[in-house]
């Protein structure tokens, strides 16, 4: 066990959960003295979870082990609340976004149900379990590394924006939906090695195995998602860099 996970199963422990309860339930005592003692509960199990969330990734990593394409909209709202911001992709498509201070959240809804999702880490240590047993901790294993077969791909390298997305074959896992890796620029975790080659072989209609070979084995992706949509709908729904930093500064938690 890392020295990370000691520290975050020491600072979740009984003991420690308690202290916190005590402390918290202290401070919410004049609203239980006002009768509302349901409020009271609920403003305890926030600040508890508040608090372990300063010194640890365990309250993220739950909410989003709860994630699921095929979830209901309102089932969704009911761990991570209402979105700050909601986008239309056309065709009855909603991308909605929830930004956190340790990752971008985007759920792709449909109607009443959230046909796809896609989580992108922001914060250094922040490691959500990606793809099961086919994955791992995202950004500990590069794209080669996943247990699956690479399928289609979108490579994009501007001047302001660099993407790499791919949907990729799980066999089993997959089930009735795609799974999909990417890495973009502004995500935790700098690199990008090889994704101008990739994009130019892409643009001028060259060979493109050799350079999507090298990015895949070079670089880890900050980004992984489930859905039954398609890649490009994926595609639409990554904000820019420009669009990330105005939400950020208004709505980052």
């Amino acid at each position: 066990m890392t020295h990370s996970a000691n520290q975050e199963q020491a600072l979740t422990s009984t003991p420690f959960r308690q202290k916190i309860v005590g402390w918290v339930a202290a401070l919410s005592l004049p609203v239980i003295a006002l009768g509302n003692f349901s409020e009271a509960v609920m403003i305890v199990e926030q600040g508890v979870n508040r608090v372990i969330s300063t010194f640890t990734n365990i309250p993220e990593y739950e909410d989003l082990s709860y994630l699921r394409s095929g979830i209901s909209r309102e089932y969704a709202r009911e761990i991570f609340g209402a979105p700050q911001v909601n986008r239309e992709l056309g065709e009855g498509l909603n991308a909605e976004y929830y930004f956190h201070r340790k990752y971008l959240l985007t759920l792709l809804v449909q109607g009443s149900e959230v046909a796809g999702f896609t989580v992108i880490t922001l914060q250094e240590g922040f490691a959500p379990e990606a793809f099961g047993e086919w994955g791992g901790l995202l950004g500990e294993f590069t794209f080669s590394e996943l247990k699956g077969l690479p399928d289609d791909f979108i490579a994009d390298w501007t001047k302001n924006s660099a993407v790499y997305l791919e949907s990729v074959n799980l066999g089993g896992g997959s089930l009735n939906q795609k799974a999909f890796a990417g890495w973009v620029n502004y995500g935790e975790g700098v690199s990008g090695g090889g994704l101008p080659e990739l994009y130019q072989a892409v643009l001028m209609d060259e060979d493109i195995e050799s350079p999507r070979a090298t990015l895949r084995e070079s670089n880890r992706p900050n980004l992984y998602g489930w859905g039954q949509v398609s890649l490009n709908d994926m595609r639409q729904s990554i904000l820019s860099p420009a669009d990330l930093g105005h939400y950020l500064s208004a709505y980052q938690e």
